[in-house]
């Protein structure tokens, strides 16, 4: 089976000078791996596959990778070496962050760049260093809804459409989403579809509004605010457990130990259990669920 196009016609192929036919041919090889994924990054990508005009989630994972290969160096140390708050396991145990599996093809050559990434970066394994690919652009793209409202609707979009400028699955699939999006302003719909980029309060799996209205969280001592949020995401905090959160925020030891204390008592009270279960549903990955 060739995966020669759609994807291999728009972006550059891997330098392969003096190489031997048979070599080329592996190299652009499709393999086919199980990824294990947290259930909201599959579901972006299948809602995304759909949105943005792919033939499949297969591509629409390799267009990730594709990205994440393509971006400059300071951007893959940031993506790779950094660690983020998104489904953060700090504490858990693994039954609570159950994954799903997807199964999908990517070029042999993604999958060589991607151990080399696995390895140079420390991480566990090249299934992880794909969470972190996909736990990355979705934190762009909420990071963008979080600066300006509508701004994550925007920002998904550029991210789907680098290189596709003549690609025509994109303009048809974008043609589609208008014209549902006119239906519904026009009551033709009683609510909107799963394709639609109708006001949505899902994260964004619908293609709508990303993640709920935080102003509504303002007066819940379990939740973060809009401010620290959006901070959450640019430093790239982990557990406030951790050591990286503590360094992040220039603290003692001493410190940490008098803060954290104070943390457990109000994370550990049945108040702030029930309260995290419903942040947890309204806000989806930035409060790591």
């Amino acid at each position: 089976m060739s995966m020669r196009l759609p994807d291999l016609a728009r972006w550059p192929l891997p330098p392969m000078d003096g190489a031997r036919s048979a070599d080329t041919v592996a190299v652009l090889a499709p393999v086919t791996h199980t990824w294990p994924l947290m259930p909201i990054q599959l579901k972006w990508l299948e809602r995304c596959t759909t949105k943005y005009g792919f033939d499949n989630v297969d591509e629409t994972l390799r267009h990730l990778i594709y990205l994440s290969n393509a971006e400059p160096n300071a951007n893959k140390r940031l993506i790779f070496r950094i660690k983020r708050c998104l489904h953060c396991h700090v504490g858990a145990r693994a039954s609570q962050h159950v994954k799903v599996d997807l199964v999908a093809q990517v070029h042999a050559f993604q999958m060589q760049w991607l151990n080399v990434v696995t390895d140079k970066c420390d991480i566990k394994s090249v299934e992880k260093s794909v969470r972190i690919i996909c736990d990355y652009y979705q934190s762009r793209v909420k990071q963008a809804e979080l600066e300006e409202e509508g701004g994550g609707v925007g920002k998904e979009l550029e991210l789907f459409s680098v290189r596709r400028a003549e690609d025509p699955r994109l303009a048809e699939a974008l043609a589609r989403n208008a014209a549902a999006n006119t239906n519904y302003d026009a009551g033709e719909n009683d609510a909107p579809n799963s394709t639609s980029t109708a006001a949505s309060n899902d994260t964004g799996r619908n293609g709508g509004k990303m993640g709920c209205d935080l102003k509504n969280l303002a007066s819940n001592p379990a939740a973060c605010s809009a401010e620290e949020t959006l901070e959450a995401i640019r430093r790239c905090q982990v557990g406030r457990g951790s050591t990286s959160y503590a360094e992040a925020r220039g603290e003692s030891r001493e410190e940490t130990e008098r803060r954290r204390e104070k943390e457990l008592k109000v994370e550990e009270s049945d108040e702030a259990k029930k309260e995290r279960k419903l942040i947890g549903k309204a806000l989806g990955s930035v409060m790591g669920m």
